[in-house]
Order: structure tokens, then C-alpha cells, then sequence
């Protein structure tokens, strides 16, 4: 779909087809379906309407260097990164679920910049047509279009990844921690990315829970301790 060699049509006709043919179940091929029309015909769709303009925006100020494990697996000691990773290394290709789950919310939490990571995922991936890349990453991914495509970042902590995935088994790093040497650094950055952007997330009634849950957090001060030598680690490619 992506390269051009087949079209949605094609496709959501196969899979209907599937299903006249009772060999599929409905909720499999009305979810496929959906995400073709809603969500790839979306983003195709904004793409255009959004400008070339749109992938040099940067709403969040993020201007960290691209994480040396996004270039080499072996640069990081957390089990979903290094797997993903390493898939992306050997298949130029991953789910997009762990696009959005591991890669970019990585990004969005270190507070990466938006086009070194976007030039990473553009180079990377079999299927990085620019009219997906875009809106896919500087819109959903690190939210760097502050809100023009998603009213909410897509920012989550170690608990959620722990929930949704098996990645977590085996890890040296605890998703229920977000302070100690052994605190998931995605639970961990993912409070500090709140602390960091509090003052304009507060005014998105999207995002206001999560902004008041730090009023809650005795060890905030820890915790931001916690988070720069996560970053610095990172960057290092020891963590």
C-alpha cells in the first residue's frame, strides 16, 4: 500500500471478500477496514492539507541529538527498545504499534528532535513514503505540531507498556518505578516529559489529569534527579 503497489480499494475489497467468504470474522476485517479508511485515508489526507512546512515544525522545543540506540541496538539495556530495534535492523520494518509505543514515544519523552527523528524513521523504514512519515510522526508521534493532528501527546510510562506488551519480561528495569536505579526509564521520563511541559499541557483539558498527578508524587524532586542521569545514560547509550 504504502510503495504504490496496491490501492485501499484493492485491499478492502479482498478482505470483505474474506469475510462473504467466512473466512474471516467480522471484527477482524471491520477493524482492518476501519484503520484503512479511518486512519491511513486520514493521514493521507492531512498530509496534503497540512503543507511542507508542516514536518519542520517543533511545538515542544525538543532539541536533544538522536539517541545513539536508535542507530545500534546494542546501545541500550532496555528489553523493548533493544527487540524493536534490533527487528527494525534486521526487516527495515516494525508493527506500528511499537512505531508509536516504543520508538516514538521514546522520542517524545527524551525530548528528541522532531526531524532528526523523522529523517531516522524516513531512512529506516521499507515503507517510509513521506505522506506517512509526516503526519505519523511530527503529528502523532512527538506531537511536535503542537496539537494540529491530535489534541493529546501520545505519552506513556512503563506500566502501559508493561500492560500492552511482553517486552517488559526479563528487564532489568522495573515499569512500576519511576525513581532508583532499577525505575523504568519510560515511567521515569514519562513524568519528568509532564514536569517539563506542565505549564502548557494544563491548558488542554485533554491532558489536565495527567498534569495534576504530579501534585501527587512525593518524590517529584527525586524523580528529577532520576530523569536527567536517564537522559545523560541515553545519550551515553548505557542505560
Amino acid at each position: 500500500l504504502n510503495n504504490g503497489l496496491l490501492t485501499a480499494e484493492e485491499v478492502i475489497s479482498a478482505a470483505i471478500k474474506r469475510y462473504d467468504q467466512d473466512l474471516a470474522p467480522i471484527e477482524s476485517v471491520e477493524a482492518f477496514v476501519r484503520q484503512i479508511i479511518g486512519w491511513r485515508e486520514y493521514i493521507n489526507g492531512m498530509y496534503w492539507f497540512l503543507g511542507p512546512e508542516y514536518k519542520e515544525l517543533n511545538g515542544l522545543a525538543a532539541k536533544k541529538e538522536l539517541l545513539p540506540l536508535f542507530v545500534d541496538s546494542s546501545k541500550t539495556k532496555m528489553n523493548c527498545v533493544k527487540q524493536v530495534v534490533a527487528q527494525v535492523e534486521t526487516r527495515a520494518w516494525t508493527h506500528h504499534i511499537p512505531r508509536l509505543m516504543i520508538l516514538s514515544n521514546l522520542a517524545l519523552v527524551t525530548g528528541t528532535n522532531p526531524q532528526q527523528f523523522l529523517d531516522w524513521m524516513r531512512e529506516q523504514f521499507i515503507d517510509a513514503a513521506d505522506w506517512v512519515m509526516v503526519p505519523n510522526i511530527i503529528g502523532m508521534g512527538v506531537h511536535a505540531d503542537g496539537g494540529r493532528l491530535m489534541t493529546k501527546p501520545y505519552a506513556a510510562g512503563g506500566a502501559y507498556i508493561s500492560r500492552m506488551t511482553q517486552y517488559c519480561k526479563g528487564c532489568e528495569y522495573d515499569p512500576k518505578k519511576r525513581v532508583g536505579d532499577d525505575a523504568c526509564p519510560f515511567t521515569t521520563l514519562y513524568w519528568d516529559f509532564l514536569d517539563r511541559h506542565k505549564a502548557q499541557f494544563s491548558k488542554n483539558h485533554r491532558m489536565s489529569q495527567q498534569v495534576n498527578g504530579l501534585t501527587r508524587l512525593s518524590d517529584l524532586p527525586e524523580l528529577r534527579v532520576r530523569a536527567k542521569k536517564v537522559l545523560q545514560g541515553l545519550s551515553d547509550g548505557t542505560v
